[in-house]
């Protein structure tokens, strides 16, 4: 059997420990971003199915958030039953007499999302506003 040279072992065991030091530090960051996340602020949103774009602004409400939603076609929408689960936000809103939700995923400093009316979906993506 042949064995490393004492400086390929050493190199083996910095590796190996870099390794695992990465992985455990990644993790800790994935979670300590998700336990940190504030949705408070503007956020910028393009409808990807046409050329629908506005601003989602998200205020703290006591315990709670509360959300509006500026359109180039039917003015401000208020999101209804806001709610946030880690970094998920859902709401319903009232689209020119048509009811339908949105359903955000955040991501850092961007979102991907999507409005439902009925059986019409429309995906969207967005990022907070500078």
């Amino acid at each position: 059997m042949k064995m490393l040279n004492p400086t390929k072992a050493k190199f083996s065991i910095i590796l190996l420990l870099i390794f695992i030091l990465g992985c455990g530090s990644s993790e800790s960051k994935k979670e300590s971003n998700n336990e940190s996340f504030d949705p408070i602020g503007e956020w910028e949103y393009k409808v990807t199915t046409d050329v629908s774009y506005g601003v989602i602004t998200i205020s703290e409400q006591g315990n709670s958030y509360a959300a509006s939603m500026t359109t180039e076609v039917f003015g401000t929408l208020e999101l209804m039953n806001l709610s946030l689960e880690g970094t998920t936000l859902t709401g319903d809103l009232n689209v020119g007499g048509t009811p339908a939700t949105i359903k955000c995923e955040f991501d850092g400093n961007e979102f991907t999302g999507l409005v439902s009316a009925g059986e019409t979906k429309f995906p969207m993506v967005g990022h907070r506003a500078n």
